[in-house]
């Protein structure tokens, strides 16, 4: 084996060490993850409503006043949370570096890019539950919100940050020019 593909290897296995640490990193921070999605949903709700929005990222919860009733609040869950999803990604993406023959970064801006649509996606889904239940009250609003429309964002979100990861990841692995 010659010194540059030793180097190459050796690259490609502390890219794979780094990806595996971020994942087991995401999974111990997840609460601190929902906390800051949280956080950054208060800001564009606020900006949105042009009310005062509470916030608690320990807790994860945006709270918003209803405009005749009691304040509601909003908590993020594990399971809506935009880290839930970047996970397998990060599987794939370490899986992609490894199995490669040459070392290439695609796969990984591929990975940064979709993180922020998957997070700018959730983002929109949160204003989106809220703008509902302020406007529909909270039983119809929520279930508008979260259930159908929401369900219907996040699923073209998704969709969307897939097509968007897979043109990046393939990317680096095609020729180009004549063969």
């Amino acid at each position: 084996m010659t010194t540059q593909a030793t180097r190459g290897k050796v690259a490609r296995l502390a890219l794979v060490a780094a990806l595996t640490a971020l994942l087991g990193f995401t999974l111990g921070v997840d609460s601190r993850i929902r906390g800051w999605e949280a956080l950054l949903s208060s800001e564009i709700v606020s900006l949105v409503t042009r009310t005062h929005i509470g916030v608690n990222p320990f807790l994860a919860i945006v709270s918003f006043p209803q405009p005749s009733g009691p304040r509601t609040g909003l908590q993020i869950t594990p399971e809506c949370t935009s880290a839930f999803l970047v996970l397998p990604l990060l599987i794939v993406t370490a899986l992609m570096t490894w199995l490669r023959k040459r070392l290439t970064f695609w796969p990984i801006i591929g990975l940064a890019v979709t993180t922020a649509l998957l997070f700018g996606t959730n983002q929109i889904r949160i204003l989106t539950v809220v703008l509902m239940i302020r406007g529909m009250g909270f039983e119809e609003g929520y279930y508008w919100g979260h259930t159908m429309v929401g369900s219907l964002i996040s699923v073209f979100g998704i969709g969307l940050s897939l097509v968007t990861y897979v043109m990046f990841a393939i990317r680096g692995g095609r020729r180009t020019g004549a063969a």
